[in-house]
């Protein structure tokens, strides 16, 4: 009789322990699943894109091919033509209207002269409109004609909701690119070792005026997202702010654009989580 009663009282015993452990389990399931699950991380730009610069995948997309104003990320085509069309030493002419252009400007005088290598730091690293505007008139002859140059550029490297107008960024109600448009420009920039070059740079001395780079991202001495390659910031109170960046992940150069970000914190904040949903992959989820 005791020995059926202790096996009775060992089976119930062994029940419980087998239903609390089942109980602990369904506890411990959304924990785990939460720990396993990725980063969920939410872009506010009105437009965002990350592409592998060397295969064209688009690895994230947001309202990638919808025309907004680019800003100054416009003046990566601008340099795209100066290094095609000039020599660094070749000189680029400061005339009345390039030296009126609005804020921001080197500042020189009309009738002054820099060379293109000068001119390439002015407007990749100081966003200079002045001296962008000067290349224009350089090597187009005029705005206009220099925005055709830039208008053919872009439909043959793929861009398709392109239209430049000015060729430093300042505000055109037709002045129009897209997010994906400007991954390719970057994209194209990147072939050339001298853009590359001043992209990278973080002080220079144009014309006697000591420069800085106003890309912030460059000042990073060891980044979430790999190794830094550089990129090209831009504003204009209807564009908002906008950054195109590149950087190395795993031996690839993947790129990232958003363009409309309400603030700048929010563009640079932003840009970071893209370039690290690109190097970390699943683990973050972009919304």
């Amino acid at each position: 009789m005791d020995r059926v009663l202790h096996a009775g009282l060992r089976i119930r015993w062994l029940r419980f322990v087998a239903a609390l452990c089942a109980a602990v389990a369904c506890l411990c399931q959304p924990l785990l699943a939460w720990a396993d699950s990725p980063e969920r991380v939410l872009i506010n730009a009105k437009a965002a894109i990350v592409m592998d610069a060397e295969t064209g995948d688009i690895l994230y997309s947001k309202n990638a091919n919808q025309s907004l104003f680019p800003a100054s990320t416009t003046k990566l085509m601008t340099a795209i033509l100066l290094v095609q069309y000039l020599h660094p030493t070749d000189p680029v002419y400061i005339s009345e209207n390039a030296a009126a252009q609005h804020r921001v400007r080197l500042g020189l005088r009309p009738g002054t002269t820099i060379t293109a290598d000068e001119a390439l730091h002015a407007i990749l690293m100081k966003s200079a409109n002045d001296v962008a505007y000067a290349v224009a008139e350089t090597i187009g002859g005029s705005q206009e004609g220099f925005a055709r140059m830039m208008n053919i550029k872009a439909r043959l490297i793929g861009c398709t909701n392109t239209n430049f107008v000015t060729p430093n960024g300042l505000h055109d109600d037709d002045h129009m690119s897209s997010a994906r448009d400007i991954a390719l420009i970057l994209r194209e920039a990147l072939r050339y070792p001298e853009i590359v070059r001043v992209l990278q740079t973080r002080e220079y001395t144009v014309a006697g005026r000591v420069i800085r780079n106003g890309n912030r991202l460059i000042y990073l001495d060891h980044a979430d997202f790999g190794e830094i390659i550089g990129g090209k910031t831009g504003y204009t109170s209807k564009a908002m702010y906008c950054l195109a960046f590149a950087a190395r992940q795993h031996g690839r150069v993947r790129i990232s654009v958003v363009l409309g970000a309400p603030r700048k914190s929010a563009m640079y904040r932003e840009t970071r989580r893209l370039l690290r949903f690109a190097y970390e992959g699943e683990r973050v989820e972009l919304v």
